[in-house]
């Protein structure tokens, strides 16, 4: 089965070379009204989003990860947070980061998870304080996003064996 919006997923893959421009305040906040679209236990809307734009924070980040340059030249980070009380806050919150990996592709950037930033905000949890991020709110995940500077990966094959279907 084929079609548009099947198509248009697909197209989604994880972008490692970015160009140095920022993206626009347009495209960020189409990506942020996307992710808080996304579906939630009981409509409690557990998430919270820290967009990081700011160039001699995002040198300070990839610095204290002790990976050289993790992310890539991509000028926007934003790290999701969820609030430690809801129903399911994992599940929203990365939920509503993979809205913001589709959206990306609609506005033309691509992204890339950042498990390092993740990891590195649950070993310094002063960065939340620092950040202004709510008390009672622990992260979920990182993504960078910026407007790709190499050619959108060709899929590999996938695993086909797991998924069993049960008729």
């Amino acid at each position: 089965m084929d079609n548009e919006q099947l198509a248009f997923l697909r197209k989604r893959r994880s972008i490692r070379k970015y160009k140095p421009e920022q993206i626009t305040d347009e495209q960020l906040q189409a990506l942020l009204d996307t992710a808080v679209l996304a579906a939630t236990a009981k409509r409690q809307e557990p998430w919270y989003f820290l967009v990081i734009q700011k160039p001699e924070i995002l040198e300070r980040l990839q610095d204290m990860t002790g990976l050289g340059r993790p992310y890539f030249g991509a000028p926007t980070l934003i790290v999701g947070f969820a609030r430690a009380d809801a129903e399911a806050p994992v599940v929203d919150t990365t939920l509503a980061m993979s809205n913001i990996m589709n959206a990306a592709v609609a506005v033309g950037l691509g992204t890339c998870w950042m498990n390092n930033t993740y990891y590195l905000f649950r070993s310094h949890p002063e960065l939340s304080e620092e950040f202004g991020v709510p008390k009672g709110y622990t992260v979920v995940g990182a993504l960078i996003v910026g407007v790709p500077d190499q050619e959108v990966p060709v899929p590999t094959d996938r695993r086909k064996d797991v998924i069993k279907i049960i008729k």
